[in-house]
């Protein structure tokens, strides 16, 4: 019988451990809150929801993942979720960006060839 208070100990012991690993992992209500910042604003140039609505998109379902994982005390989940939704709502910006400039591009590619004509029939022959 005395190999109860022996069991007991060690699955004190265990408990504590497990609560002090838990523990140690702090809230990363910093990068939550860049998190929250970064896909807000993406989300809020229309640009990004016409160019990358699916980026756009995995972004904020990987925020709300996040935000789950928080309310469950779940830091390293929280912090990784986070991490991916910043990087989806970048790359979702960068998206819209090319698509910005690959329009400016044929924009100014068009002036030129409308330059080059326009040399061409002005040059004597």
């Amino acid at each position: 019988m005395s190999s109860h208070p022996l069991i007991r100990g060690t699955l004190a012991l265990a408990l504590l451990g497990t609560l002090a690993a838990c523990s140690s992992t702090p809230a990363p209500t910093a990068q939550m809150a860049v998190t929250r910042t970064t896909v807000d604003r993406v989300a809020a140039t229309p640009a990004v929801a016409a160019n990358a609505p699916v980026e756009l998109q995995r972004s904020r379902e990987k925020l709300i993942q996040a935000e789950r994982a928080m309310a469950n005390k779940d830091y390293t989940a929280a912090r990784r979720l986070a991490a991916e939704a910043e990087v989806d709502a970048r790359v979702a910006e960068t998206r819209a960006d090319a698509a910005r400039n690959a329009t400016s591009l044929a924009q100014v590619q068009d002036s030129i060839r409308a330059l080059q004509e326009e040399i061409q029939r002005r040059s004597p022959r």
